[in-house]
C-alpha cells in the first residue's frame, strides 16, 4: 500500500506541477505577443516625432485639428506602452506565483516519507487528487501561503487578459488615427 501512496502522490504532484510549467510556456507566449505590440506602439511614437511638422501642414484636416489629432495620436501610443509594460510586470508576477506553487507542489510530495496525519492505512482515499490540488497535504501553516498564492496567479492571468487586450485596442486605435490624419490634401 505504502507503494501505491507514493507512487499517487507523486503522480498527482506531478501533473500540477506540468500544468503550472504549461502555465507559465503560455505566459511567456502572451509577453513576446505583447512585446510586438510595445514595440509597434514605439515604433508609432517615432513617426509621429519625426513626421508631425510635415504631417500638420499637408494633412486634409485643418490646422486647429490636426494637432491635437496627432496629439490624441500620441496620447494613445503612450498609453499602450504603458499597458505593455504593466503587461510585463504582471506576466512576471504571474510567472513567480506559478514557480511557487510548484515548489509547493513538490513538498507535497514528500508527505509519504514523514508521517503526515492523512497518510491511508489501507487504501487511497477518492479525493485524494483534489486535496493535493487545493494543497491540502502541506504543512497547516503553509495551506494558506498556497491559497493565496494560487488565486494571486488567477487573478493576474485575468487582469493580464484585459490589460493586453486595451494595450491592442490602443495600438490600433492609434495607428487608425495616424493614418486618417496622414492622408494629404
Amino acid at each position: 500500500m505504502a507503494d501505491n501512496f507514493e507512487r499517487f502522490v507523486s503522480e498527482s504532484t506531478k501533473l500540477h506541477q506540468e500544468t503550472l510549467v504549461e502555465q507559465i510556456r503560455i505566459s511567456e507566449d502572451l509577453n513576446k505577443y505583447s512585446t510586438w505590440f510595445l514595440g509597434l506602439s514605439t515604433v508609432g511614437v517615432g513617426l509621429l516625432i519625426g513626421r508631425f511638422e510635415s504631417i500638420a501642414q499637408k494633412s486634409w484636416i485643418g490646422p486647429d485639428c490636426i494637432k491635437l489629432a496627432l496629439l490624441t495620436v500620441g496620447a494613445l501610443l503612450f498609453l499602450s506602452i504603458a499597458l505593455g509594460v504593466l503587461h510585463h510586470y504582471l506576466s512576471i508576477k504571474e510567472r513567480n506565483c506559478c514557480r511557487l506553487l510548484i515548489t509547493m507542489f513538490g513538498a507535497q510530495r514528500l508527505i509519504p516519507f514523514f508521517k503526515h496525519p492523512d497518510y491511508p492505512k489501507d487504501e487511497i482515499p477518492e479525493d485524494m487528487h483534489n486535496r493535493i490540488s487545493r494543497g491540502e497535504l502541506l504543512n497547516k501553516d503553509k495551506i494558506p501561503k498556497f491559497e493565496n498564492t494560487h488565486v494571486e496567479a488567477k487573478n493576474l492571468r485575468a487582469y493580464q487578459s484585459t490589460v493586453l487586450a486595451a494595450q491592442q485596442v490602443f495600438a490600433g486605435l492609434s495607428y487608425v488615427l495616424f493614418f486618417i490624419s496622414s492622408i494629404t490634401k
